[in-house]
């Protein structure tokens, strides 16, 4: 499975906007939830997620999810369009689509557009 920034992000967001992370995270209905636990399962390798998963007839049935801290940090950058739409734009000048990026490449690139349109 491939990794999805725009799925990532939509995760991150409802992680985000949930009222109580005791309780099971609301999927949207377009996204397989197959998909969901992938992604999941990546945000907490990189630390930007904790997320309890439960499989029933070998699907995941309830997910659990809140950000940590670099989650939250992450996420701050990720929520600001026109730094991913100037990164996006530098990635393509260099010949490679944004999503197929090293991760650490990507959040390089998101930081250093927010920086630009700071004026840092």
């Amino acid at each position: 499975m491939k990794r999805d920034m725009e799925i990532i992000k939509r995760l991150m967001l409802l992680i985000e906007n949930q009222v109580d992370d005791r309780k099971e995270l609301k999927i949207p209905e377009d996204i397989d939830r197959d998909v969901v636990a992938y992604h999941l399962k990546i945000l907490d390798q990189a630390g930007y997620t904790v997320s309890k998963i439960q499989y029933a007839d070998n699907s995941p049935m309830w997910i659990h999810s809140s950000l940590t801290w670099d989650g939250h940090e992450f996420l701050s950058v990720l929520k600001n369009d026109q730094a991913v739409k100037v990164a996006k734009v530098e990635a393509e000048k260099k010949g490679t689509k944004f999503n197929e990026l090293p991760f650490e490449v990507i959040k390089g690139l998101l930081i250093a557009s927010s920086k630009q349109l700071l004026g840092l």
